[in-house]
């Protein structure tokens, strides 16, 4: 018998395997059941326990990183952030993602660019941004959705935890042992914003300016062992 794990793995392999392939296309509906899946996912499902969590707190990084899986068109991992924490902003280079919290609450803002950018930023380039307005998120809530156009910049604060959330992304970063790679993480912050009106349901939206920032020294993560069902 499948376990809910083990159902969202086959769901989001078969939503993007072979996406860099010539005549692959996108399919929303997958991704539409892949979503509703991911809603479904419980903490129980990943093994994320009382007590990992309570080792999470006492523990000196800000964030422990859980492994689940990753080959060339998809990662799945669970990251857990101490209470008060929060994850710089940065980007998910040409990536879709998923992001479900299964325990604790946290605050995401999230970042739309207004022009296309290459995977390799450099440092202190100035990137102009709409801010969405911050989304607050814990485990009854749907899961998060980031497009390679569409809220790609994010930064998540913890403001109840130990925070965790599952979180999948495709393709993952690629990456050599030193952050160097076709796909690198990149961190980002706020020079300068402007409140606009948005003419979609008279929202208000910020027009901001970001810089290219060095990976932050203070933020950083222990790698905890993976104990759920195995995907392979």
């Amino acid at each position: 018998m499948s376990t809910p794990i083990v159902n969202l793995w086959k769901a989001a392999l078969k939503t993007f395997t072979g996406q860099n392939d010539v005549g692959y296309k996108f399919c929303q509906q997958n991704f539409e059941k892949l979503h509703s899946l991911i809603n479904e996912i419980k903490a129980d499902d990943v093994k994320l326990t009382p007590e990992i969590l309570r080792f999470v707190e006492f523990q000196p990084a800000p964030m422990c990183f859980i492994h689940i899986f990753e080959n060339d068109d998809i990662s799945i991992s669970v990251f857990i952030l101490k209470n008060g924490v929060t994850m710089p902003i940065h980007d998910h280079p040409g990536m879709h993602g998923l992001l479900k919290v299964l325990s604790g609450v946290v605050n995401i803002n999230s970042y739309t660019i207004q022009s296309e950018i290459d995977y390799l930023v450099n440092l202190d380039k100035k990137i102009e941004a709409t801010s969405h307005a911050p989304e607050i998120v814990n485990k009854n809530d749907p899961a998060c959705i980031l497009t390679p156009r569409n809220k790609n910049l994010h930064g998540i604060s913890c403001v109840e935890g130990p925070a965790a959330f599952l979180d999948i992304l495709s393709p993952p970063y690629k990456v050599d042992i030193y952050g160097d790679g076709e796909r690198p993480c990149t961190y980002f912050k706020i020079i300068s914003s402007n409140e606009t009106s948005s003419s979609k349901n008279d929202e208000i939206s910020d027009k901001v300016q970001l810089i290219v920032t060095d990976s932050p020294p203070d933020f950083f993560s222990k790698t905890l062992k993976y104990s759920g069902p195995v995907l392979s």
